[in-house]
């Protein structure tokens, strides 16, 4: 039995893995390749550290033929990291200055209840009523032109425009919604 006890021989020193560390001309450049592309030193510092944490690692399960190219290829993985989670986090503080141009969502489900509203009165107008008022308000015809068309003194087309409105309007307001609020 050997010193160790049953537990078998010790590793020939071939299969042993070294750890190599870097040197200080090395460890300077990384750390000046580090903190060029951050904000805080502080951080940089961290990721100079976490570089080594990973090579030694690495180290302990490879062989590493070129330590230089090694530790810079892990420190730019950090980097896109650190920088990932940068952007993920940001808190960016919004001004009251700053206004969304879009309606809200309760003003839009308003305006949609608001058109269903007045599809539903139009289909209720009489016929010759809503002809002219879709023909007026919906295609931009002229009174004059709506008048010739149908035979009808420009008087008789703009009542029946006023009252296409005034339907509307009663629609609206007996289900709460107002024409000066906009739905």
């Amino acid at each position: 039995m050997n010193s160790r006890g049953s537990l078998g021989e010790w590793p020939s020193p071939a299969h042993v893995l070294t750890l190599e560390y870097p040197d200080a001309a090395l460890a300077g450049a990384l750390r000046r390749f580090v903190q060029s592309r951050l904000d805080h030193h502080a951080d940089g510092d961290d990721v100079v550290k976490e570089t080594y944490l990973r090579l030694f690692a690495y180290q302990a399960t490879a062989r590493v033929n070129d330590m230089k190219a090694l530790c810079f290829a892990i420190a730019r993985n950090l980097l896109l990291d650190y920088h990932r989670t940068a952007r993920r986090s940001a808190h960016v503080e919004l001004d009251d200055a700053i206004v969304c141009q879009q309606p809200t969502a309760d003003r839009v489900l308003a305006f949609r209840r608001a058109v269903v509203i007045m599809a539903d009165a139009l289909e209720r107008m009489p016929p010759l009523r809503r002809e002219i008022f879709l023909r007026k308000r919906l295609d931009g015809l002229r009174t004059d032109t709506i008048a010739t068309s149908l035979d009808m003194s420009k008087a008789a087309v703009e009542k029946h425009v006023v009252r296409a409105f005034q339907d509307l309007r009663g629609a609206l307001a007996k289900r709460g919604f107002t024409m000066e609020a906009g739905a």
